[in-house]
């Protein structure tokens, strides 16, 4: 007499998930050193955007990754940011359009140089006009 093949039970993907979802990495943080300071463009006067950056990911090889391609992920968020001017960042909505855009290009550099992004997400931690 063979028994029959026990059936899945309905939970055991549920509680995998669960597992899995406990076991989610806490997230970690990298600052980009030192602040991009940059020159708004189409100003009477000079005027000078300072940002500060921090990286959050949950990925344990994403941070060796970004010291490694520094100078190009720096490289390409100055040019992104070299466009701007005080129009361009005058409300919450448009920085938060730039984060996105800053998270966009740090995972492209980090997609074209190693295959993978990794990057969770941008905070500007500092953001003056003067």
């Amino acid at each position: 007499m063979n028994d029959p093949a026990p059936e899945p039970v309905a939970g055991d993907s549920a509680s995998a998930e669960a597992a899995a979802a406990s076991q989610k990495k806490e997230p970690e943080y990298y600052s980009l050193s030192p602040s991009f300071v940059i020159n708004l463009q189409n100003e009477r006067s000079i005027r000078f955007l300072m940002i500060e950056i921090e990286l959050m990911s949950r990925r344990d090889d994403v941070f060796s990754r970004i010291e490694q391609y520094e100078p190009r992920i720096r490289n390409d968020l100055l040019m992104l940011f070299s466009n701007l001017d005080r129009e361009a960042v005058a409300t919450v909505e448009q920085r938060q359009n730039l984060q996105e855009q800053a998270l966009v290009t740090i995972n492209g550099v980090l997609t074209s140089e190693s295959g993978k992004g990794g990057v969770e997400a941008v905070y500007f931690t500092k953001f003056v006009i003067q």
